[in-house]
């Protein structure tokens, strides 16, 4: 069983999100986007920086987010921005350190790239165009959607799938707390 396939009712339940809804429809604010924008930079963070750090996904070029969300998200909210962190993303990002300082587990990262980054590569071009009229979607761009596909499952292994399940889980939590608890 492929980790899609482990992870298609999680899948639907984030899509099916109000706050996902919103997104996927085109009808968010600049301020709502920019605060998810926001919300990503301390997920992406130690998901690539714990990947690259233990050689997963090393010969994936292209692969990496956060840069592409930081300028997205300063385009939108400038240097003066006044977000916040959300309760469900600084849990988030407390796991992903946590997960990234446990030897045992820290492998496991790659189910957390796995569930943002496949998710960016395969809806991203649908919200690049959602968002199109108050951002340029940088975020969204990649130079070779396919070749990175593949060279992202080419890592993947059975064993992610319970922590893949987490990641989806943890996706859902913050989409809620970005739609106050929806």
């Amino acid at each position: 069983m492929s980790l899609r396939e482990i992870t298609k009712d999680l899948h639907h339940e984030a899509e099916t999100t109000k706050f996902a809804k919103m997104l996927l429809s085109g009808k968010i604010s600049r301020e709502d986007y920019a605060n998810y924008l926001y919300q990503l930079l301390p997920i992406y963070g130690p998901i690539e920086f714990g990947n690259r750090m233990l050689g997963h996904f090393s010969n994936i070029q292209g692969i990496e987010r956060l840069p592409a969300i930081y300028q997205d998200f300063m385009e939108l909210a400038g240097p003066d921005h006044k977000f916040t962190w959300l309760p469900q993303t600084l849990a988030y990002h407390d796991y992903l350190v946590q997960l990234t300082n446990d030897l045992d587990r820290r492998h496991l990262l790659k189910a957390h790239l796995y569930c943002r980054h496949m998710g960016d590569l395969n809806g991203g071009l649908i919200i690049k165009k959602q968002v199109a009229h108050i951002s340029k979607g940088k975020f969204y761009e990649f130079e070779n959607p396919d070749q990175l596909k593949a060279a992202i499952r080419a890592e993947l292994t059975y064993d992610l799938g319970d922590e893949a399940r987490v990641a989806f889980e943890w996706a859902i939590k913050m989409m809620r707390d970005l739609y106050n608890g929806q």
